[in-house]
């Protein structure tokens, strides 16, 4: 197996995966004459292997020096196992566990460690290379350790995409490690990159030896039955973790949520800032309201976008849920909710089911029908809804048709009233009912959120967009006053309030702002820069300014979004550090967690205030040794005139300022920030 597939397919490949149930050094002497060719390419990916938690003692003193003295272990082990810079076969042969630990420092190699439930294993035994073109899969009971790959009777299946009656095992096996390193599997609490792990004190010691083959057997066999997804799943598990401590002490509010749901005869919405737990107040409601019904029950939870979906998955596992992300649209998607049903229904009382989707697929007729369908055939089944971020339901895919049948209902979010949407605020407060609880930005800072510091810089508008300005103001002012009233409905009206803003939010001016503030002040790590969603060249222009200062940044748009394991890859990077810079539209304004996160830079801000406090709300998560975060903002304007600008732009230039005040507000130098809104007012006001 070493000599005639492993090395052979390390020479030839760009990019290696792999995951294992147990992991040491000394597969690397194994395949050292491989492995040391991969490692002095230049045209090859960093290694990732996604491996359980115990560690042999050697690999975990290897692991935690890389991780703890990155720089000092890459230049003394460099003169040991490297000869000429190039990595040499035999000193990696006679050097395994000090290559191991250079690999890591290096960022040749990055390990992600999977966390299983309670009672699960996690045994898998499988590598994956492709050059960019082919791939080949190799699977089976040997684990990356010596003793699998030298001593032990293995049974090892390889598997090659050029091949027709592979290439669908292939496409398998490359789903099976993207899930893997995602966490995305029933038997998997989470999956966390290695210096998360070491921070969280998750890795424990494996045995002194590694495993026999009967172990290997053995392990497999429980790996096999815990791995079917569809018709064997573990046993759900559903219960308040312990060490929460949501009745007393700091997080009581948390109970008082709670309470007032049920108080409410639970319907309702909770209003509480990011962080302040409402996730876990949710559960809690789920699980209290579950334990005193009768029959099955089933969690419905329906999320605005695919990444907080994946926060969801975490947050359900750690309640022991296992919870499924059904696309009702697919083939694979109705089989998932058909079984989920079919164990509700031949489970009886007890039995618990959690579906995690956004709110396009909760709003799909097909997922409507089903839900209905099930309401009305499960003996005794009670289906609750959380709707997370329940704002964005106000859409009339949603309000035209609600599910009146589903009887538990709870909203989540930190602005529930939808701003100039009146109507559609009052038709989601009839269906889900009032805020029943509230949890303001003014208590959640400098307890579950970080203070923070706010800055705001005013450009002025060229010449030439300017000139666009005002040609759109008059054409406003004149239809507004024809009418003799704003009317909402005016199409024509809509349309150029939408242009007139894009040139406030497009100005050139914000992008040589951009450059000096880079410039000026260390920002980078840990940066976000949100940009307009009305313009693509703005992020696009951004884009060059970090590429010209060498900033290593990534695109976080729908795109992104949309691929799961894209999207963990770039967060786990950010948080990492491997990538300072996120460059983003309105994809990280609901309610994804990025912790590290220490600054933002503001280059465009729409009008909705909903938008303003989602974006505070990312920098202001707490993470270790983050004592505050910083915020800054651009507002473009025209410049000051001797002339009196009219009513609608004056209006403009108003929101704008309580935009700033909404920021200001809160912030340690809220005096020094209302010093300088005066100023701007008194430019254009007096």
């Amino acid at each position: 197996m070493a000599s005639d597939v492993l090395m052979p397919a390390f020479r030839q490949a760009s990019k290696v995966r792999g995951a294992f149930g147990w992991f040491s050094a000394g597969w690397i002497k194994t395949l050292a004459p491989g492995l040391a060719v991969y490692l002095e390419r230049d045209d090859v990916q960093a290694i990732e292997f996604t491996i359980a938690p115990a560690l042999f003692p050697a690999e975990r003193q290897a692991v935690e020096t890389a991780i703890l003295t990155p720089a000092e272990v890459a230049s003394r082990i460099e003169t040991e196992i490297l000869k000429a810079t190039h990595p040499d076969a035999g000193a990696l042969a006679n050097h395994a566990v000090e290559c191991l630990t250079w690999m890591l420092a290096t960022n040749r190699m990055d390990l992600s460690i999977a966390i299983p439930l309670p009672g699960a294993n996690y045994h898998p035994k499988m590598w994956l290379f492709s050059d960019g073109h082919e791939s080949i899969a190799v699977r089976g009971s040997a684990n990356a350790t010596g003793r699998a790959q030298e001593y032990a009777v293995e049974h090892m299946d390889v598997d090659c995409s050029w091949i027709r009656s592979s290439a669908e095992r292939v496409r398998s096996a490359e789903a099976m490690i993207v899930d893997w390193a995602a966490g995305r599997d029933p038997v998997l609490e989470r999956t966390v990159p290695l210096p998360f792990a070491l921070r969280e004190r998750l890795l424990k010691l494996a045995p002194a030896q590694p495993p026999r083959p009967s172990d290997y057997n053995h392990a497999i066999s429980d790996f096999s039955r815990a791995s079917l997804r569809n018709t064997k799943r573990l046993k759900s598990t559903f219960a308040i973790p312990g060490h929460l401590q949501w009745r007393t002490g700091p997080y009581k509010h948390q109970g008082e949520a709670v309470r007032a749901w049920e108080a409410a005869e639970r319907h309702g919405i909770l209003a509480m800032a990011t962080g302040a737990g409402k996730t876990i107040s949710s559960l809690i409601c789920a699980y209290r309201a579950s334990q005193e019904h009768d029959g099955p029950f089933l969690i419905v939870v329906s999320a605005p976008t695919t990444a907080l979906t994946l926060q969801w998955n975490s947050e359900c596992t750690k309640f022991g849920l296992a919870p499924l992300n059904p696309n009702p649209g697919t083939p694979a998607g109705k089989s998932m909710l058909g079984n989920a049903l079919h164990r509700l229904k031949s489970g009886g009382a007890g039995a618990v089911e959690c579906f995690v989707v956004t709110n396009n697929a909760f709003n799909t007729p097909s997922f409507r029908k089903l839900l209905e369908h099930a309401q009305r055939t499960i003996n005794d089944l009670a289906v609750m809804l959380i709707a997370d971020e329940v704002h964005t339901l106000g859409t009339p895919s949603f309000l035209d048709d609600t599910p009146d049948f589903l009887d538990l209902r709870l909203g989540l979010s930190a602005t529930p009233v939808r701003q100039y949407d009146e109507d559609g605020t009052e038709e989601l407060l009839t269906y889900f009912g009032d805020t029943i609880y509230e949890f303001g930005l003014d208590k959640a800072i400098g307890f579950c959120l970080t203070p923070y510091d706010y800055y705001f810089n005013v450009v002025h508008l060229n010449d030439d967009e300017l000139a666009k300005f005002r040609d759109l103001s008059e054409k406003i002012s004149r239809r507004i006053g024809a009418a003799g009233r704003f009317d909402v409905r005016d199409e024509i009206l809509r349309t150029w309030l939408i242009r007139r803003r894009e040139i406030t939010e497009n100005a050139e001016e914000k992008l040589r702002l951009l450059r000096e503030l880079l410039k000026a002040y260390q920002l980078p790590r840990h940066l976000l820069i949100y940009t307009t969603s009305k313009n693509p060249l703005q992020m696009d222009a951004a884009a060059e300014v970090l590429d010209s200062r060498h900033i290593a940044y990534a695109r976080v748009t729908q795109n992104e979004s949309r691929n799961k394991a894209k999207l963990t890859q770039i967060l786990q990077s950010f948080t990492a550090g491997d990538i300072e810079v996120l460059l983003a539209k309105k994809v990280l304004d609901e309610g994804i967690d990025i912790p590290q996160a220490k600054e933002a830079i503001l280059l465009a801000s729409s009008t909705v205030e909903r938008e303003w406090i989602q974006r505070r709300g990312r920098i202001l998560r707490q993470a270790p040794g983050k004592s505050h975060a910083t915020i800054r903002d651009m507002i473009a304007l025209p410049p000051p005139s001797t002339v009196k600008y009219e009513d609608s732009v004056l209006n403009i230039i108003s929101r704008e300022l309580d935009r700033v005040r909404s920021f200001g507000r809160h912030a340690r130098n809220a005096h020094e920030v209302l010093m300088a809104i005066r100023e701007v007012h008194s430019a254009y006001f007096d």
